[in-house]
């Protein structure tokens, strides 16, 4: 016969993160002694009684005996803090900027530590549940995540913003990350997003298609600094033209001014008469008379 426990000690397990202690053989008001690091739930019949920090406490009242309650301690390493590397394929993106459809990877480091022992605990189902089974746990979880949200989130982003925000992008998925992991007893403590990966083809794509874009750049810049220079010639050639005609158009204002002054000088040189009638002064050469029309 199994002897009877009237004391129960919980401290920090090796082996497991969360585990069962065998409680089968306790008595009433047993003493239950949980150590630091450590969180003890204590179950009946199923149903959560108790949540026990570090400290001293008191299991299986009188009641509890006399229905002869289906008894249960769950004990969990809560000091445990786990790194675990996360990644996952095969994510659907579309560029818009080349009207293309391919995939990408992403893969990061994901620091967390057990806030609700009853949820994790609850949600896995079992003990004894070793650090090995929890990071394949939550990798399944942050697989799942990632796969979801960061299609969703890389749709915001173009090519060159993924690969130069990728600082952005991570805490947009350690939000994501903290609210549906919390709800399975786990904290996120941080999150770093270690790379976003695409296909080589797709990478092939997109340096063919900026090659040509630069090459249309250059032939366009090439064709420009031709006009601009077939503009200055035509500039030139037209200020040429306009310095000319000025210089012209002063010699000819300069012949026509020398001509009138000849012609004037001319006119003093010639005899002058008076009309006999009237007396108007008329040119020795005049026929009649530009006043009284008298013949002369």
């Amino acid at each position: 016969m199994k002897e009877k426990i009237k004391n129960v000690v919980v401290s920090f397990n090796n082996k497991y993160v969360i585990w069962a202690e065998d409680i089968d053989n306790i008595v009433r008001d047993t003493t239950l002694n949980v150590e630091a690091g450590c969180i003890a739930l204590y179950i009946v019949n199923g149903v959560l009684k108790s949540i026990n920090t570090p400290g001293r406490w008191v299991i299986k009242t009188k009641e509890e005996e006399k229905s002869n309650s289906r008894l249960q301690l769950i004990c969990v390493n809560t000091d445990k803090t786990f790194d675990i590397l996360c990644g996952a394929g095969n994510i659907p993106y579309k560029d818009l900027e080349l009207n293309l459809e391919t995939v990408v990877g992403a893969h990061g480091e994901c620091k967390i530590r057990i806030s609700q022992p009853w949820s994790l605990y609850t949600s896995m189902g079992h003990a004894n549940i070793t650090a090995e089974e929890i990071d394949e746990y939550v990798k399944l979880k942050l697989r799942e995540i990632l796969t979801t949200r960061l299609a969703e989130v890389l749709q915001h982003f173009d090519y060159d913003n993924i690969m130069t925000q990728q600082s952005t992008i991570a805490e947009d998925l350690e939000k994501k990350f903290s609210q549906k992991l919390n709800e399975i007893g786990i904290e996120v403590t941080s999150f770093a997003l270690a790379g976003i990966k695409f296909s080589d083809e797709y990478l092939e794509k997109r340096k063919t298609f900026f090659e040509g874009q630069n090459l249309k750049k250059a032939e366009k810049e090439e064709r420009r600094a031709r006009e601009r220079e077939q503009r200055a010639e035509i500039d030139s050639i037209v200020s040429i033209a306009n310095a000319t005609r000025s210089l012209n158009v002063g010699e000819n204002h300069t012949i026509t001014q020398n001509n009138t002054n000849n012609s004037q000088i001319n006119d003093a040189n010639q005899p002058v008469k008076y009309c006999s009638r009237c007396g108007t002064k008329i040119s020795a050469s005049a026929t009649f008379c530009p006043s009284c029309g008298k013949k002369q």
